[in-house]
Order: C-alpha cells, then structure tokens, then sequence
C-alpha cells in the first residue's frame, strides 16, 4: 500500500476511533454558540491536546440547560463536560480541571440597577448600607451563600432571560454581574434603557471557573488539563481573556479605577483551590495597568 493511502486509512481509523465529547451548546439571546469565550477555550484546549490524546468529535447538545441540570446530565452520563464556578459541593460531584478559566475574574462583580434607582444608590456610603438592599441571583448559582454568608440580602430566582425583566420590578434592588458579562448582557437586555451599570461598588470573591467533567472520565480531564496548561504557559489563555469581544466591550466601561470594593469571604471555595500559583490569577492592579 503506497504511503498516501497509508496515511489516508490511518487518519480514517484515527476518526472512527475518536473520543465523543458532548457538551451544552452556550445559549446567549440570539446569539451564536461559536462566539462564547468558554467554547472557544474549550475548544482550543482540545486541539493543543490532539497529538498527545488523538482526536475528538464534539457533539453539542442544543437544548439550554440551567447549571443545577447540568451537574445532573454530567453525573448521569448524559454530557461529558460543562463549564461553571466551583463550589466544594460541585467538586464532590463532579472531577474539576483546576485551571481557572478566567483567571480569577469571575469572583469580581458590579451591581446593575434601575436607571430610576440612580440617587439612592448613590447616597449609599457603606458596605453595610448596600447590604441593606435585595440583590437578585439564579437559584442555582453559589452566589447566593457567598453573599448571604457575608451579610447580604438575596432572593433567588430562575435564568435567566427574565432577570432583566423582573429587575424592573420593585422586589430587587440590583442584580450583581460579572465584569466579563456586564457589557454584553446591557447591550442585549437593556434595549428600552431601564437598568443602568451602578459606578460605585465593586464586589470581589475568590472564585475560580472550570471545566468539570465525569468522575471517572480521567481521559477527558487529562486532555483538557494538558491543553489549558499549554494557553496558560504561552500566555494565550490570558490573551483570549482580555480580548474577547464580550469581554472587552464590557472592561471599558467598569471605570474600576474610581469603584470603592468590598472583599467577600468565599465559604464553598474548596481547600483544592491552586490560589498560591500567581500565573493562574489575574488582580485589579493586573487589569488597572496592563489592560483598562
């Protein structure tokens, strides 16, 4: 058999044999699942990994999953792997990729509030005053007991397109956003204007965001792991973290130069946390002077 052919029938095996790996396809509005950072990453990971582990075939799954049936799906063996924050309660369920996926930043929150709500908030002075107001949150986010456990008023609610909505209404106050999602999601949800980004508070929490996958899915982790070390040494998974276009398009507009910030414990972070390996982390001053 001629070297081509040998080559062809190789590569063939190779994709009869690949790994099937499936995942929840992003949902964001109408938006295209290809243009989520988490996707990309993942995405990317895999190919640095392809020929240490050999090929995958992605099967994603298009029905719009809530994090809490996530974990179940993953635990039935009903996807191979999802992407959220961690918790001690997560970990025990579920094998997590201890790389941060976003360096850190998914712990750093603004507050998005009522346009009509812009004086009272602004006359607030304290940590213990904002804690006084009614923060909204997803019922199955780890974000409640944090807050909750650092004092903080919250109600729970299902995700996630009707959050802007029920916002408007007088039951909450603000609704608390990661800096990397605040852009995209005022641009989307805030069509008639209602809900301004709040300038004062920047909330920060030690929380980290995985890949999760089955307990016994050794392979996939490994994968994973060995691509994600390779965008963290080369410095590409922090490139694509500061240059995402959702991302970037809501770091300019944080002002985080001028924000009054308030540490939160985090009680659900597991002991596991690599938080002592500086390059897995970004800080304020990291963003303040290299970035925004």
């Amino acid at each position: 058999m001629k070297p081509v052919y040998l080559f062809l029938f190789a590569f063939c095996c190779s994709l009869c044999h690949a790994q099937s790996v499936r995942y929840v396809a992003p949902f964001f509005g109408n938006e295209d699942p290809e243009n989520s950072y988490y996707l990309q990453v993942f995405k990317r990971s895999l190919a640095l990994a392809e020929a240490e582990f050999g090929v995958v075939e992605l099967e994603p799954i298009n029905v719009p999953m809530l994090q809490g049936r996530q974990f179940r799906s993953l635990e039935n063996d009903q996807i191979d792997v999802m992407w959220s924050m961690t918790s001690r309660e997560r970990e025990n369920r579920a094998r997590a990729i201890r790389i941060p996926l976003t360096m850190g930043l998914i712990g750093y929150r603004v507050l998005v509030i009522k346009e009509s709500d812009k004086s009272k908030f602004a006359a607030l002075s304290t940590s213990e005053q904002l804690k006084k107001e009614t923060a909204l949150l997803g019922h199955d986010w780890p974000d409640i007991e944090i807050m909750k456990a650092n004092g903080f008023l919250v109600e729970a609610v299902s995700w996630h397109n009707s959050m802007y909505s029920l916002l408007g209404g007088k039951q909450f106050d603000y609704f608390p956003r990661g800096i990397l999602e605040i852009g995209q999601e005022l641009s989307f949800f805030n069509q008639g204007g209602h809900f301004i980004l709040e300038d004062k508070w920047l909330l920060k929490y030690p929380a980290a965001m995985y890949f999760f996958v089955h307990k016994d899915n050794e392979k996939l982790a490994q994968r994973l792991e060995a691509g994600l070390t390779k965008m963290l040494e080369s410095g590409e998974l922090r490139s694509m973290l500061l240059t995402h276009p959702s991302h970037h398009q809501g770091l300019q507009i944080l002002n985080l130069q001028s924000r009054t910030m308030v540490n939160l414990d985090n009680p659900l972070l597991p002991d596991q946390t690599p938080t002592l390996i500086p390059n897995y982390w970004l800080s304020l001053d990291d963003l303040l002077q290299n970035t925004y």
